[in-house]
């Protein structure tokens, strides 16, 4: 009997060299952090220069023409662009052919546990550099690097310098607030990060609500401040270990953002790619992916630095 030639037809079923998308994965695997990557949307970058178009409205006034009279020309604008490089990030793993082979206190084959954790490295090194990474053009064979929050949302309304050992307050926090309110046609930050030190500061905040407790079964003393609300927005407060990095920076920064603000535009998303080449007796793995931060409004994110964190 003849055979169908649709046999015949290499389909994707049981090949195991396909590449395949690990970014839901990575997202679970993230470390127990308010993750910025996970909050924000994901989209598409298409070419290495990731650009996007912002525009203004005209500022409010009256339009009133006299009656009869000629219509009045206004001055228009057009779009602005807005421009991010494509940063690649990729974790490398080599493991022995007799670490594989051998027994393990974990249980776990050596090259799949080290995979594990380097999901995890790159996913921790993306968080870094979404926060903190400043542009470099990948010219003469430099690796490109992304603006990343801090830098990419930076202007002269929105990011300020304290003097140098200014206390974190409940007031500069409201003060920060409104001018926001001010800057950005009322769409206003919704999440700010910062580092433990200032976190703890926060934790102490009050504003015209105050809880007392009158020992009657309570088991339980609740000093946190997971939202701040104020009369220009609600913030919800997280704590972040890359905001202020212990032993780098000198003072503390609160970083606010607009999560529908900003995206994470993928080139590739992260895959592990299995097909590299080894010269000797061990397996070579990497976690790779290419991707950069698309900003939709600066002005509705802001960020403050300088404040005295010892």
């Amino acid at each position: 009997m003849a055979t169908d030639a649709t046999h015949y037809i290499l389909r994707t079923y049981g090949d195991d060299t396909q590449k395949a998308d690990i970014l839901p994965l990575i997202e679970i695997l993230t470390a127990s952090e308010a993750s910025i990557h996970n909050s924000l949307g994901k989209t598409s970058a298409t070419a290495t220069v990731h650009e996007t178009m912002t525009d203004t409205l005209s500022t409010a006034g009256s339009l009133a023409v006299t009656e009869g009279g000629d219509y009045l020309n206004s001055a228009l604008t057009t779009p602005s662009r807005m421009v991010n490089l494509v940063q690649h990030v990729v974790k490398k793993i080599n493991v022995s052919k007799v670490q594989q082979k051998i027994d393990h206190y974990h249980e776990e084959n050596e090259l799949e546990r080290q995979t594990k954790k380097g999901m995890k490295d790159w996913m921790n090194s993306v968080e870094y550099d979404l926060v903190r990474s400043t542009l470099v053009s990948g010219a003469s064979g430099t690796a490109p690097k992304m603006k990343g929050i801090v830098q990419a949302i930076s202007k002269s309304t929105n990011t300020t310098a304290q003097t140098s050992g200014t206390v974190w307050s409940a007031s500069i926090l409201k003060g920060h607030m409104k001018d926001n309110w001010e800057n950005s046609n009322g769409e206003v930050a919704t999440d700010i990060y910062m580092g433990g030190y200032l976190k703890d500061l926060t934790d102490g905040f009050t504003n015209k609500t105050n809880l007392v407790s009158n020992g009657v079964n309570a088991k339980e003393i609740v000093n946190v401040v997971d939202i701040f609300e104020t009369g220009f927005g609600k913030v919800r407060v997280h704590k972040h270990r890359y905001v202020t990095v212990s032993g780098t920076d000198a003072t503390g920064r609160v970083l606010a953002i607009r999560p529908d603000k900003l995206r994470v535009a993928y080139l590739e998303r992260p895959y592990v790619d299995k097909d590299l080449a080894r010269s000797g007796a061990y397996d070579p793995r990497a976690i790779a992916g290419s991707m950069t931060l698309e900003v939709r409004n600066q002005d509705s994110n802001w960020c403050a630095s300088g404040f005295n964190i010892d």
